[in-house]
């Protein structure tokens, strides 16, 4: 793939994840530092690493929850939530692998990220899964 695909493959694969999300991800502040590594980055993770297709986006974001909410990265989750749900996962199954994460990070992160998810859900103005049981 040469650089304008790649570029262009950067471009769409982020608009699919992040689309929703009001602020960035981190590339405004990583630019601010430095433009040319913040582009290259962005490159890697978003063209390269986040458009691979052994898994499939929902899978690979849903690890991404998981992985964000064992290492307690609050900013990097809600981001990721919003990814997940971006590309088809459920509330449910977004709420079933926070809770998973009880037995390697313990209840305190579990609690902590399912607050990031419940904000996440009103920025979007979905229901809680709960919510949609009652309805």
């Amino acid at each position: 793939m040469n650089e304008a695909e790649l570029k262009q493959k950067t471009r769409d694969t982020a608009r699919k994840l992040f689309h929703s999300l009001k602020t960035g991800v981190g590339f405004d502040q990583w630019k601010r530092f430095d433009k040319g590594l913040a582009r290259d980055l962005s490159m890697f993770f978003t063209g390269t690493l986040y458009s691979r297709e052994v898994i499939s986006q929902t899978q690979r974001e849903l690890c991404a929850v998981a992985s964000l909410t064992v290492l307690h990265r609050t900013n990097e989750l809600r981001a990721h939530i919003h990814a997940a749900l971006n590309v088809g996962a459920t509330r449910q199954q977004v709420a079933e692998v926070i809770f998973q994460q009880v037995t390697y990070g313990g209840m305190p992160v579990v609690v902590e990220a399912l607050d990031v998810y419940g904000k996440v859900l009103a920025e979007r103005g979905e229901p809680f899964p709960r919510e949609e049981d009652d309805r």
